[in-house]
């Protein structure tokens, strides 16, 4: 059973870094996001639904993953092949890492233009926004992202690959961060119907989001006593009370100031980011990553 789980493991891990996302039209969380859409279509804008929303959504995704890799024992070698498929949607490493890179060099570049490609990082409004300000922006975003698109997956798939339900148990939480990431907003009729699906990712992420400074502090052994020092200290300033870990570690670690304007400011006493400091970003974040995926086979190897 481990030994199943590392194949899938290492498949998955391959196929993301060498050939990235895979097409909208058979990607299982475009799927995901087709379910939520058409449930939140036709549910009740309150707090009841929303609960109904999100037990659906997770037992439709989990069961519709346990039944395809089922389905696939007919052929050798497919239900590992499927598995591997399906537990690659879960996460994204090269395309995480690519698009940071794209817009930081952006930045430097056109302005506008890196104006226009930050939402897909993003949720803030970029108009307005400075050179410092669009950097700390993709910085920010970075950490964020690598806790709730890389580190939270593999670590629920670690936790029940043991009991043969790794896959299952990664696809629960990317069901529940795909809710939190198209309902899950405190506006006007998405308030109560996300409730839930807010409130799961916040409980799916809080012990990832955590480890993760321990990952980015290690990743950067000069800076990890600052980083440590900045996450201990700065972590409450986010609404969220998870992205402040991630994020608040990588300011102290790089010795910069992160900033969301009129909603908080990590490592207030940092320099101000410069586009240069993007590039520095996404080279302790690679280090962060590989230290995940060395960690994670390392736990698969001792089960």
């Amino acid at each position: 059973m481990i030994a199943e789980s590392l194949a899938v493991f290492l498949l998955a891990v391959a196929y993301d870094i060498l050939l990235g996302e895979m097409p909208a039209r058979v990607h299982p969380v475009v799927w995901i996001g087709k379910l939520i859409a058409a449930l939140r279509a036709h549910a009740r804008p309150n707090r009841a639904s929303g609960i109904a929303l999100a037990i659906v959504v997770i037992v439709v995704t989990v069961l519709c993953g346990h039944l395809a890799v089922k389905a696939a024992g007919f052929v050798p070698l497919l239900p590992l092949l499927v598995s591997a498929y399906l537990f690659k949607s879960t996460f994204a490493i090269r395309s995480l890492l690519q698009v940071s890179r794209d817009i930081g060099l952006m930045i430097d570049r056109d302005m506008d233009e890196a104006k226009s490609m930050l939402p897909a990082l993003v949720g803030r409004d970029t108009s307005s926004l400075s050179q410092s300000q669009a950097s700390s922006a993709v910085i920010e975003s970075l950490s964020e992202n690598y806790v709730d698109s890389i580190l939270s997956p593999i670590f629920y798939y670690l936790i029940f690959a043991p009991l043969g339900y790794g896959l299952e148990a990664a696809l629960a939480f990317k069901a529940i961060s795909t809710m939190d990431s198209m309902i899950g907003y405190k506006t006007c009729g998405l308030k109560e119907i996300g409730f839930a699906g807010a409130k799961l990712d916040d409980l799916a992420n809080y012990i990832p989001a955590r480890l993760s400074i321990i990952l980015i502090a290690l990743a950067r052994p000069a800076g990890a006593s600052a980083a440590l020092r900045a996450a201990l200290r700065d972590h409450s300033r986010t609404p969220s009370p998870n992205s402040g870990w991630p994020m608040a570690t990588l300011a102290g670690a790089l010795n910069i100031r992160l900033e969301k304007p009129g909603y908080y400011v990590l490592v207030e006493e940092g320099m101000e980011p410069e586009t240069s400091d993007v590039p520095r970003a996404l080279q302790l974040m690679q280090k962060a990553i590989a230290l995940t995926l060395a960690a994670a086979l390392l736990v698969l190897f001792s089960w």
